[in-house]
């Protein structure tokens, strides 16, 4: 009976020592001359982003980002964006996506959900243009 107890608590403590990864929902395609994410660390061309992630730059940083569905997302410099959602199906060209601009300057690119209402852009307090 023992033996039973002490393989369960090695399994409860497995599985609180290790969280389960987050989604990965796009990539870096440029990065000048520096950038980071919350999840993924210094970021380089190449570099996945994740869903909850926090991708910020310096006073000179730049980060360009591709998702799934092709959308982009420009990071300027000094600047921190959440990716807080992002959920694109291609079976079904739809999805969601939350981005949570919380300072500096982004300018965000809509591709397969282009027609899609379920894109949130959130400033603290902000403009947004919308061209197209």
């Amino acid at each position: 009976m023992f033996g039973r107890c002490g393989l369960f608590a090695f399994s409860a403590f497995s599985l609180l020592a290790f969280p389960a990864a987050a989604q990965q929902i796009g990539t870096t395609h440029r990065v000048t001359p520096a950038a980071h994410g919350s999840v993924a660390g210094t970021l380089a061309v190449g570099s996945g982003v994740h869903a909850d992630e926090t991708i910020g730059t310096d006073k000179a940083g730049v980060a360009g980002l591709r998702f799934h569905d092709q959308s982009t997302l420009d990071v300027g410099p000094n600047s921190s964006v959440r990716l807080n959602k992002f959920i694109y199906d291609p079976n079904r060209g739809g999805g969601k996506a939350v981005l949570d601009a919380a300072k500096g300057s982004f300018r965000f690119s809509t591709g397969a959900q282009g027609g899609n209402r379920n894109i949130q852009i959130k400033t603290p307090v902000g403009t947004l243009g919308i061209r197209g």
